[in-house]
């Protein structure tokens, strides 16, 4: 299914999702004109050179960040923190997030978004919340006259996703084709998105555990859409 003018201005949005599997589903998407595309990996190539000198963390530029790891201090490299104090080790690491979250906001023209579900089936309603967010984002597109195309980590096995594009009606789409499914580990601007959603999720879920970054979302992107429940 083709958009209609294909002339028009192209935006790229990054997306992936959160929640805690069972009763919360988020996603929340990365906004970015191709004109900004560029610009938007190389601030975020700046953002890892930076993790990789800091003394405290030593997080190599080619590792994957994962916000959930990060927020833990865990995994592979996170442990490499030269911190001699646990409790100030797992602060360097939570902090990666919001170093992350500021480097999103400092890139021109970004488009943040989050929607979120409150479900008692969440095989139904992840799709289902999925299918409103591209709705969502056609509407945005349309608005500002432009085209986009979907980029979501996965390895293209969810075909329900696949099924929310290729439900968009022809007439008024904006959304290019399917959904264009890569490992995050393999595309610096998914793992922003992870940032992204794992931050919104903490902000309406409220666990005690992760009270420090509740208003990381709100503060670092007050003119966010969202994140609204639908």
């Amino acid at each position: 299914m083709a958009a209609e003018n294909s002339a028009a201005p192209l935006r790229l949005y990054f997306v992936d999702d959160g929640g805690d599997a069972r009763t919360t589903a988020c996603f929340a998407s990365l906004g970015i004109d191709l004109a900004h595309a560029d610009a938007a990996a190389q601030r975020w190539r700046e953002f890892r050179d930076e993790l990789d000198a800091d003394a405290r963390l030593e997080i190599p530029v080619e590792s994957s960040l994962h916000a959930v790891k990060l927020a833990g201090a865990r995994g592979r490299h996170v442990h490499r923190s030269r911190s001699t104090d646990r409790v100030m080790h797992r602060q360097h690491c939570q902090e990666v997030i919001l170093r992350g979250l500021r480097t999103i906001a400092a890139i021109p023209g970004t488009r943040v978004r989050a929607v979120y579900r409150e479900t008692e089936n969440y095989g139904r309603d992840r799709p289902a919340l999925y299918a409103a967010l591209l709705q969502q984002l056609n509407l945005e597109l349309a608005t500002s006259g432009a085209h986009g195309v979907v980029i979501i980590d996965g390895d293209g096995t969810e075909g329900a996703l696949r099924r929310a594009h290729r439900a968009l009606p022809d007439e008024g789409r904006h959304i290019i084709g399917d959904p264009v499914f890569r490992p995050a580990r393999d595309l610096d601007l998914l793992q922003a998105a992870d940032m992204l959603v794992y931050s919104a999720y903490q902000s309406i879920a409220k666990r005690q555990s992760r009270a420090f970054m509740w208003h990381w979302f709100g503060a670092t992107f007050p003119g966010a859409h969202g994140p609204s429940a639908v």
